[in-house]
């Protein structure tokens, strides 16, 4: 397999939920030569990514060759519904209720149809195209389109004449349904097609300042991007399929578990700041969605590995109400980060001492606001000017801000965008507060948390130690929860048990106590490797119920990054051969309609079409390497006569190599097709 060429030195960054992680790594050497952590800035990646770069050795750092990124940018984009208007063109088949089963606008069905053969029944017509373009553009001032059309898996040809159409007419970019999938569905092809068009000027903004961070910092390298499925693709294939970059965070943290520790089948939990996911890794390789990833409730048809997520990660908010703990879904930043850099936390934590009375129900007011960043031109409403306002002057609780504003309800407050926004920070107890009260962690302000949770102690008559201590073992459980969910998770609905009253008393006699009469069992037969900053923490213990084996290898806190820059390219394709209705043979997946009289010279066809594809698509993924294998299975079931039945060969190829050296760098290529946020195309 090519080795990167001349390449010794990688750059691996992983721009999480909460935090940034930079590694540079010894491709040659095999090792992790320094790295860095900061904070994610979420509404600008690049600061975040800045700050960790300003953490690594300088020398090594412009010595670097190559450089792998893996982001939440497009999940959380498509989550968040943002990214630009899109303009869809649909060629369904007879009979499709459009309006019911693809609710999205603005859409126009156009004329061109094919048979599920892929054989045409109704042309394009090239002037229909234009003129629908050239009306979504001015009545709808879209500016990107996306294309899908029945049966365009088996044959793309009218996709790509409609695509054809509308980019000569207006200059914009088109996404194709064939081109993210070769999977049929065609609505689910649409909706996969709107939304890599949607996020494209969102992943290419990041990709450019992401090339001036790096000339900044004297990087001048080609650039590769974590696909979800582990592996990568270059920056300018990324900006125009940023659809295939959801969970690409996730994805490269499965694939530097795989590259730490060696092990080839293991569940895998890495634990962040803001949540815990779990994955798994067969063969060697991550187990991947077979139906499609779903993001944001959208269905899709991107192949993204196989997870499970639940809001449970270090800066997970600890609450205390109606006399029960909970933990997360929310994140805080640590009330231990907040007393270590900002001096005038302890007037916040007296206010609260003399108001603990105001908490025996919920403790839900007493997380404490900080002003963290500069509205700039953000137009504030009063509201919001007051917060600042007050803020500027120290850090100060809900409560207090409630009580100084004569406001009832923290709604008034208006918080909302100046947190979204990263101008204002709420803090609280989080899991990472007990573990410095515990003695594991002790990396902020101990003292600042010893106090502040003295105020949920007080509230639950137990000792500071005594509720820390109940409060990790209640986050122990739900990892230990999390892992058994997720291996049942193949076989059935593992969340169905919450609603099943024998399940869920197994489950508390697995994980809490063992009933007197009878004991319940579980052992995992594979390891589970934890990655990320609190696993250590917790996973050797969530392990010990299920009779697992906890393997947590050096540098998992940065397993993400490591991850990245260690992950291969790999390109597949797969087409079909299928039986006609004259005794010949119809190939399908491939531009145009081709029948052969014997399956040889369909076999022949397909090979030497898959060759190209593969290769091309290769060096667009970019790399050069590698070498192409081939795989072949037909379907012959019996007949009632006992006989053979021929109804389909499916022929892939794949090619898989390290990333190339000489691949184009972020700027290159055609990028100036694809606008920036806030631009249109």
């Amino acid at each position: 397999m090519n080795d990167s060429g001349h390449i010794t030195i990688g750059l691996g960054v992983d721009a999480g939920g909460t935090y940034t992680d930079a590694v540079l790594f010894d491709l040659r050497g095999n090792r992790t030569l320094c790295k860095a952590k900061s904070l994610t800035t979420r509404r600008d990646f690049t600061v975040g990514i800045g700050k960790a770069l300003e953490q690594l050795d300088r020398t090594l750092l412009r010595s670097t060759g190559l450089v792998s990124l893996s982001t939440t940018l497009a999940t959380n984009a498509i989550v968040e519904n943002e990214g630009q208007k899109v303009g869809l063109l649909l060629m369904p088949p007879f009979g499709l209720d459009i309006d019911h089963n693809i609710p999205y606008r603005p859409k126009t069905v156009v004329r061109g149809q094919l048979d599920i053969t892929g054989r045409e029944i109704v042309p394009v017509q090239e002037d229909e195209i234009r003129s629908v373009a050239r009306r979504m553009v001015e009545h709808h001032a879209v500016t990107a389109f996306a294309v899908s059309g029945f049966a365009g898996a088996i044959n793309p040809d009218h996709e790509l004449r409609v695509k054809r159409g509308i980019e000569e007419e207006t200059g914009l970019f088109v996404t194709c349904g064939h081109e993210l999938s070769d999977t049929l569905d065609f609505q689910t092809r649409a909706v996969t097609a709107v939304l890599n068009a949607k996020i494209i000027p969102r992943i290419a903004g990041l990709l450019l300042d992401l090339e001036e961070v790096l000339r900044r910092h004297g990087v001048d390298a080609p650039v590769f991007v974590v696909k979800g499925d582990g592996t990568l693709m270059s920056a300018e294939m990324a900006k125009r399929r940023p659809v295939e970059t959801i969970l690409s965070g996730p994805a490269a943290s499965v694939a530097g578990a795989r590259h730490l520790t060696g092990v080839d089948d293991a569940l895998v939990m890495d634990m962040g700041g803001t949540t815990t996911d779990t994955a798994a890794l067969v063969s060697g390789r991550v187990r991947l969605n077979a139906a499609g990833s779903n993001v944001g409730g959208r269905r899709t048809h991107v192949q993204a590995l196989d997870l499970r997520t639940v809001g449970l990660g270090g800066d997970s908010l600890v609450l205390y109400e109606r006399n029960r703990f909970t933990i997360g879904p929310g994140r805080v930043a640590p009330i231990s980060w907040l007393g270590r850099h900002w001096p005038g936390t302890g007037a916040a934590l007296d206010y609260l001492t003399l108001r603990l009375q105001r908490f025996g129900v919920s403790t839900g007011k007493m997380p404490i606001l900080v002003a963290t960043g500069d509205a700039g031109s953000l137009p504030l409403t009063p509201a919001e000017e007051e917060v600042l306002r007050l803020l500027e002057q120290r850090p100060r609780s809900i409560e207090e801000m409630l009580h100084i504003n004569g406001a009832a309800t923290e709604a008034s407050l208006q918080l909302q965008r100046l947190e979204g926004r990263g101008v204002v920070q709420r803090c609280g107890l989080t899991l990472t507060d007990l573990l410095h009260i515990d003695g594991c962690y002790t990396e902020w302000d101990v003292e600042t948390a010893r106090r502040y949770a003295g105020f949920y102690a007080s509230q639950c008559r137990r000792s500071v130690d005594e509720m820390a201590a109940h409060v990790l073992e209640l986050g122990t459980r739900r990892l230990s929860l999390e892992l058994l969910k997720r291996s049942l998770d193949d076989d059935t609905d593992s969340d169905a048990m919450e609603h099943c009253a024998v399940c869920r008393t197994l489950v508390r006699h697995l994980l809490e106590e063992q009933h007197p009469d009878y004991e319940v069992a579980v052992t995992l037969r594979h390891p589970v490797i934890g990655i990320g900053a609190p696993v250590r923490y917790f996973l050797p213990r969530a392990a010990v119920p299920l009779k697992a084996r906890a393997v947590i290898p050096e540098h998992a806190d940065v397993a993400n990054a490591i991850g990245a820059i260690t992950s291969h390219v790999h390109v597949r394709k797969g087409l079909r051969i299928v039986p006609g209705d004259d005794g010949d043979f119809i190939v399908e997946g491939v531009s145009g309609f081709h029948r052969f009289r014997n399956i040889d010279d369909a076999d022949r066809f397909v090979r030497r079409t898959l060759a190209a594809i593969v290769q091309r698509k290769a060096g667009e993924a970019g790399t050069d390497g590698g070498s192409l294998t081939f795989e072949t299975r037909d379907s012959r079931p019996l007949a009632a006569t006992g006989e053979e039945v021929f109804l389909e060969r499916t022929i892939s190829a794949s090619l898989e190599g390290r990333p190339d050296a000489g691949a184009d760098r972020v700027g290159g290529g055609k990028a100036g097709r694809l606008p920036r946020p806030g631009e249109s195309a």
